[in-house]
């Protein structure tokens, strides 16, 4: 007897789980793995029902399987060597001058845990005596955590891109390395989801790695996780982001460094010190005021680039993606040539599923960019140089054709 229940309906609430559990948004979720995963059950024997009503258990087998199948796990050792710089040069320093005996750092979205080793090996090279370095690695799948553990990796976690900055692995033979033991002793592994608080336990640190990642999530997910990212750095610390997942600073935090670097601070305490409220000028009585012939103001004039721009990240924060992007498309109108915007819709596209028109635009970016001298100021709501503007096109080019 038919259960009255199809596969498409499977199908539909395996991406609502993958979709809950992950944060991802629709269009980063990989249709042939869900797919894949779906089919491999019906062909078990299973009926639509019954694979339909585990994806109402959370935790269920099945929906680890489709985590399994969709989670991203692209890492490799020292990867974006400039940001291991910073933490080497930027963040440790200014770690200890705050009195630091402990550098703490958490690798979110680990993966196999190349990350998590690489961070561990900078800051183990660069804390002097009688500091100590502790960095957890957390990531949603289990698995990969397995395989972080045991910290044996191949070639495929070496590469040109990532130059060894510090010592960090020994050669094993066959093209394999193996973890030194002494970074391995500062480094554990623990699952996490960045939708969720990270657990007490695991204290706050002084710089966090998250990156890579929100690149698949909804803006709404997004804003989630850099919440809770922000909230685990102390005062002072620092966070790194992948190169296209934010256009402006998390809240609570400001930029540091060249932008394209995409680290971000949590201010000390006073520095978050109200400044005074300047005295009230006094206003003359009505009869003097009329006795001065002061004209009348000025008709309104039209709202600048920058401030339309301002006014679509406000609609995007209060979640009219729709709204904002009809708001940058008219700014376009006006202003062809101005990069923030045409970065911002094209990112706006791309969470939409409009991937064709996102990198249509994304290509007109680097283009645009590439013709500017590298250290233009680009005036935005936040000014950035024109080679911010190159590196996030480049950035979000290059990850599509990989994908």
């Amino acid at each position: 007897m038919s259960s009255g229940v199809e596969p498409q309906q499977v199908l539909a609430r395996a991406r609502e789980v993958v979709s809950s559990c992950t944060g991802f948004r629709d269009t980063a979720i990989s249709p042939s793995a869900v797919d894949r995963v779906v089919r491999a059950e019906l062909a078990r024997g299973r009926s639509p029902s019954e694979l339909l009503a585990e994806l109402q258990r959370p935790g269920a087998p099945l929906a680890r399987a489709l985590l399994d199948a969709v989670l991203v796990g692209e890492t490799y050792f020292f990867r974006h060597p400039e940001q291991f710089r910073f933490l080497a040069y930027e963040a440790v320093p200014a770690a200890l001058a705050r009195g630091n005996l402990t550098l703490r750092g958490w690798s979110a979205g680990c993966a196999s845990g190349e990350e998590t080793y690489s961070i561990a090996a900078c800051l183990l090279n660069m804390a002097p005596p009688g500091v100590r370095v502790e960095v957890l690695g957390t990531d949603l799948h289990e698995g990969r955590l397995e395989a972080a553990r045991r910290g044996t990796y191949g070639n495929w976690s070496r590469r040109e891109a990532g130059p060894l900055l510090h010592p960090l692995y020994q050669e094993i033979g066959e093209g394999r390395v193996s973890i030194l033991d002494s970074v391995r002793a500062v480094v554990r592994f623990a699952q996490g989801n960045l939708l969720e608080p990270l657990q007490e336990m695991h204290g706050s640190f002084d710089v966090i790695f998250c990156r890579n990642v929100l690149t698949y999530f909804s803006p709404d997910a997004v804003q989630v996780a850099l919440g809770h990212l922000a909230r685990a750095l102390v005062p002072g610390g620092f966070l790194l982001l992948g190169t296209v997942e934010v256009d402006h600073p998390p809240a609570g935090l400001v930029r540091v460094g060249a932008p394209e670097l995409q680290a971000f601070r949590r201010p000390l305490p006073r520095e978050l010190a109200p400044a005074p409220t300047p005295r009230p000028l006094a206003v003359a009585p009505e009869p003097y005021r009329a006795a001065l012939r002061v004209p009348a103001p000025p008709p309104p004039r039209a709202p600048s680039a920058v401030e339309l721009h301002t006014e679509a990240l406000q609609r995007i924060e209060s979640g009219d993606e729709t709204g904002a992007a009809t708001l940058l498309e008219k700014l376009l109108q006006q202003f062809r040539d101005y990069l923030p915007g045409m970065l911002e819709l094209a990112l706006l596209r791309e969470r939409a599923g409009a991937r064709e028109a996102a990198f249509a635009l994304m290509h007109t970016v680097r283009d645009n960019a590439a013709r500017l001298p590298p250290d233009l100021t680009i005036e935005g709501p936040e000014p950035l140089p024109a080679r911010f503007y190159r590196a996030s096109a480049d950035a979000f080019l290059t990850l599509g054709a990989i994908e």
